[in-house]
């Protein structure tokens, strides 16, 4: 009975972590305070637990949400003191770390921010006392459909800013022994990296070792997603059952003596201990993130029930996990990895604890019947949260873990121990890093196949929750009652949520990309993307991530063209990798960039419409952002005309040049410059939505208020990726201008702006 009324506490949390917006605090008191009066009775035990429950995370949320940077004091520059908290992340020019502040009863400031330091000027280590004058900003976070919401991960982790270090900084006394265990784990990521050959290999190592994923490549987190194997980079109950296991067994053969000298002890509870303690260790190696402590709250769980020779449910030991962790920290369930994390467990107890008789299988089979039964136990939640399948899974899963236990972590471990006694490690990372080649080989060999990875759309909590249910069902025990039923309840979930698209239909796509612009256009089943979204020009940058998880599509050429309307890098930087996902050679791009350039009067069709390049004209000098490629794209529902860089002069050269020109949408020029947008200029367009691709804070103030008020003069809508993330606008020959946006798509009570389209 006390675990149902655990798992009633649990329920009570997790169901008021998906409410769309907190309830007023004072009815979050009532609430617990009737909770503790129905503790006295004992009928209403289980709802007066679940009431409980709901309120620890109201609380909680409710304490976060107060103690974050407020928006009306967005880009204000305070100096501030605290201590650097886990590994500092250094990327090219730029050095990210987590503060946690001092207690400053003078000043009502965040506890944890994060911060960012370009050049900087000394070498931060976890633990150390630092004061810096910095730059705040409330939390936020890019919002696009690949199913990331970073202003929810900050919440979970309790940081409430972010910023930048501008000018001052000094070092302070901080004690000894502060964040000593976090500078071994830097001292040892650092080593890795610099005594690996491969920085792929190098990058493996310190996420399975250290759980740290900062020197990992995108198109190597890329590789992992699409194969199902992203899994393996979590430090879990996988690796730590095996590194129990190991010194488990080397501990009770090794230290086997020791049972005739102390009394009560025997083989078994030497190797508990030896066991318990190594995971231990390498749990601290990891940093105690959530899936570690989950792990070794169940091990510990297990090894004292079987050192006390008892018995104890697998069942439980999981919920008592994840009581320990919810209320140490009720805001975790924000976080997606939590969920993966418990799930993943869960499917396998529900799954083998009512047959037993699988445990006396061989390990091929076990493996083989346990990834069976991931990929159906967790299809809800990879379709419903990241809205995806991958059937490649399964033959990666039976390939990757092998390698990843048997090989790649035995060595690793190895060479972390020889690295930490301070010996030589370079044939124990050799070794492991060799098996690593063999991995990525065979996982870049599956993913090249295509059939091993889906993107699907798929929709809606009840959606999501019936398809759990119907996972759960189906994977019941023996003489479960119509099995069927649950292929039956996963369908809506599974089936492709597609909205019948008319051929005479255009939509527009801008992805959200901060500082920068990327547009996919798309009618009659062609594509064109229009500027690339920032990055270095050379494969590193957000479109080879986004553009597959918004264009659903089954072989690499995803686009029928691009244009690049500037040359500034946050509209460029992607072109390298559109280039690749382009079929044929249509690319056009501006003046300062290599390939054809854009001239007026080109045209072609995109389905039903008539795409033209407006400006620059042939004999037109480079005039910088000026020169910009402006589109306009005319048809059966509508018109869209794609600006560019350019500013008034400009748009008075396009009026006289095209005194019939129209456009029901306009993309603003430099992300809402206050010098485009002239009033002659939308008088001429006569535009109702007015799109602006910039970043949450801009540092220019865009859009700018001049422009802004122009917009308001003339009744013109203006959305902004900044604040509603991606914004997608169709046009109709039956419904007209439709928009939705991914910040209103689904209410979010983290979320500060609830005036979105939805």
């Amino acid at each position: 009975m006390l675990w149902g009324y655990g798992l009633a506490f649990a329920g009570g949390l997790v169901l008021a972590a998906v409410v769309p917006a907190l309830p007023p605090i004072g009815l979050v008191v009532l609430l617990a305070l009737a909770g503790l009066l129905l503790l006295v009775r004992r009928r209403l035990l289980f709802p007066a637990c679940a009431v409980l429950g709901a309120c620890w995370f109201l609380f909680h949320a409710h304490w976060e949400l107060a103690r974050q940077w407020p928006e009306a004091r967005a880009g204000e520059t305070v100096r501030v003191s605290g201590t650097v908290s886990g590994l500092p992340d250094s990327r090219g020019q730029s050095l990210r770390f987590e503060l946690k502040l001092d207690r400053d009863p003078e000043r009502a400031l965040p506890r944890t921010v994060a911060l960012s330091w370009f050049r900087p000027r000394e070498y931060l280590q976890p633990g150390q006392r630092w004061e810096f004058e910095v730059r705040l900003f409330p939390p936020y976070g890019r919002l696009n459909a690949d199913g990331y919401d970073r202003r929810r991960q900050l919440l979970a982790d309790r940081v409430g800013a972010s910023g930048t270090v501008t000018s001052h900084y000094r070092r302070l006394e901080s004690p000894p022994l502060a964040g000593r265990i976090d500078r071994q784990r830097q001292y040892l990521a650092e080593r890795l990296q610099a005594d690996t050959t491969s920085l792929d290999a190098a990058a493996l190592f310190r996420a399975l070792g250290l759980a740290d994923r900062s020197a990992m490549a995108p198109e190597l987190g890329e590789l992992l997603r699409r194969t199902g194997t992203a899994h393996l980079l979590a430090i879990s109950g996988l690796h730590i059952g095996m590194v129990a296991g190991l010194f488990g067994l080397l501990g009770a053969w090794l230290l086997a003596p020791l049972a005739l000298v102390m009394p009560g002890t025997d083989r078994r509870r030497i190797g508990v201990a030896c066991g318990l303690m190594a995971a231990l260790a390498y749990a601290s190696l990891a940093g105690f993130t959530l899936p570690t402590v989950r792990a070794l709250i169940m091990l510990g769980v297990g090894g004292i029930a079987l050192s006390l020779r008892r018995g104890i449910k697998p069942a439980h030991a999981l919920l008592l996990a994840f009581l320990v962790v919810v209320v140490l920290d009720p805001l975790a369930p924000l976080a997606v990895g939590f969920w993966l994390s418990f799930a993943a467990v869960a499917v396998l107890i529900w799954a083998f604890a009512w047959r037993p008789g699988l445990s006396s299988t061989g390990w091929f089979k076990g493996l083989v019947l346990a990834q069976l039964v991931l990929a159906v136990g967790l299809l809800p939640l990879n379709a419903g949260i990241f809205e995806q399948a991958i059937p490649g899974a399964l033959p990666a899963n039976l390939f990757a873990i092998p390698m990843v236990g048997v090989w790649i972590l035995p060595a690793l471990l190895a060479g972390l121990a020889l690295l930490l006694l301070g010996l030589p490690a370079a044939l124990a990372l050799l070794v492991a890093e060799s098996g690593i080649g063999v991995l990525l080989a065979g996982l870049e060999w599956l993913d090249a196949t295509g059939w091993g990875y889906r993107r699907i759309t798929s929709g809606g909590l009840v959606a999501l929750v019936v398809a759990m249910v119907g996972a759960f069902w189906l994977l019941g025990p023996p003489g479960w009652p119509a099995r069927w039923l649950g292929a039956f309840l996963m369908l809506p979930l599974l089936l492709p949520r597609t909205e019948p698209v008319a051929e005479q239909a255009l939509t527009l796509t801008m992805l959200d990309v901060g500082d920068g612009q990327a547009i996919v256009l798309e009618s009659g089943g062609q594509r064109l993307l229009y500027d690339t979204g920032p990055g270095d020009g050379a494969g590193r940058d957000s479109i080879s991530r986004l553009l597959p998880r918004t264009v659903p599509a089954t072989t690499k050429a995803m686009l029928d063209g691009v244009i690049v309307s500037r040359s500034h890098r946050g509209h460029s930087g992607g072109l390298a990798s559109a280039r690749d996902w382009t079929a044929g050679e249509f690319v056009r791009v501006p003046p300062g960039l290599d390939g054809v350039r854009c001239r007026s009067g080109e045209q072609w069709r995109l389905g039903a419409y008539a795409v033209r390049i407006l400006h620059p004209s042939v004999g037109l000098p480079d005039l910088g952002d000026n020169s910009s490629c402006v589109v306009h794209i005319d048809g059966p529902a509508g018109r869209v005309l794609l600006s560019g860089g350019i500013d008034e002069q400009v748009e008075q050269r396009l009026a006289l040049e095209y005194p019939d020109l129209r456009a029901e949408v306009l993309v603003l020029s430099r992300g809402g410059h206050r010098a485009g947008g002239s009033r002659a200029f939308l008088e001429l367009l006569q535009p109702d939505l007015a799109l602006a691709s910039v970043a949450r804070f801009d540092r220019f103030d865009r859009p700018h208020a001049e422009l802004a008020a122009r917009l308001v003069e003339r009744r013109i809508d203006l959305v902004e990726t900044g604040r509603c993330g991606a914004v997608t606008v169709r046009l109709g020959p039956e419904t007209g201008l439709e928009i939705r946006t991914e910040r209103g798509r689904q209410r979010r009570f983290w979320d500060r702006s609830h005036d979105c389209p939805g």
